[in-house]
């Protein structure tokens, strides 16, 4: 009975609620951290992806106003150059960007 009595003693129980609010208190530190480098990798990768969409459409325009300079170039040649069929071009367009251009 004293074995039961010294597990139960307000001592012992304060001890342990203080050990285990301690466990606590350090994990819920340390996920806050985890989470708090979480956030701002999220707000890293948001900024990321808008630039990069940014780019993209850029990049979109480019293309497509190089593809009617293009267009109007062997116009030009076909106008200037009679019997002279301009050279095929030696690039195609990925099928990825095929819709966007």
């Amino acid at each position: 009975m004293s074995y039961v009595a010294t597990w139960l003693s307000p001592e012992f129980v304060q001890a342990t609620g203080v050990a285990l609010a301690t466990v606590i208190g350090a994990v819920t530190a340390w996920q806050a951290r985890e989470v708090a480098k979480l956030r701002e990798r999220v707000v890293a990768l948001e900024e990321q992806a808008a630039d990069d969409k940014l780019r993209f459409r850029d990049a979109i325009r480019l293309i497509r106003a190089l593809q009617r300079h293009i267009d109007e170039l062997l116009g030009f040649l076909r106008l200037h150059v009679p019997g002279q069929e301009p050279p095929v071009a030696q690039y195609t367009i990925p099928a990825t960007l095929q819709e966007e251009i």
